[in-house]
């Protein structure tokens, strides 16, 4: 029997999920499509919501910080660990503190997120998703960002895992 959407993203916006950093796997999955979740705000915020079921983590791998639009987001990007100490100190600091905003705890440090995109979801659907949740909601409510994503997140996921494993 499918899911119904409206009941899948009604019990997602009751509500953060409560699984820790922890549960996450530092194994990757025998699957062919990732897509790599960097160490900044955003990012992290759409693995933790996505969850353990969905997300494992790796050493993250850092390059010359850059800005990012909007947010002033920190941000490494897909070389090795070129980056100083004190960069790598700052990008999770503000990670923590975007994270902390929305209600979810501080990740490990010097980590990243490689999500396990399901067949028939591409990275551009799974961002646009997360995009479209949160254009409503101000800009500085990460709280109901959080929730709004967490509720497109579980939709776009829906019928691609057990109920169980959110």
């Amino acid at each position: 029997m499918p899911i119904n959407d409206n009941e899948v993203r009604a019990a997602a916006l009751a509500g953060l999920p409560t699984w820790s950093w922890g549960d996450f796997s530092e194994n990757p999955p025998q699957v062919a499509n990732l897509m790599r979740l960097e160490p900044n705000g955003w990012l992290a915020l759409i693995a933790y919501l996505a969850g353990p079921s969905w997300v494992y983590q790796e050493a993250a791998r850092y390059e010359p910080v850059v800005e990012t639009f909007g947010g002033g987001q920190r941000v490494g990007g897909p070389a090795d660990m070129s980056a100083s100490d004190a960069v790598i100190a700052e990008i999770h600091d503000d990670m923590v503190e975007y994270l902390a905003e929305a209600g979810v705890p501080e990740p490990p440090r010097a980590v990243q997120w490689m999500l396990c995109l399901p067949e028939g979801v591409t990275e551009w659907e799974l961002e646009h998703a997360c995009n479209v949740a949160v254009q409503d909601v101000a800009p500085d409510d990460r709280r109901a960002q959080a929730l709004e994503m967490h509720a497109a997140l579980r939709v776009l996921l829906n019928g691609r895992m057990p109920p169980l494993s959110w």
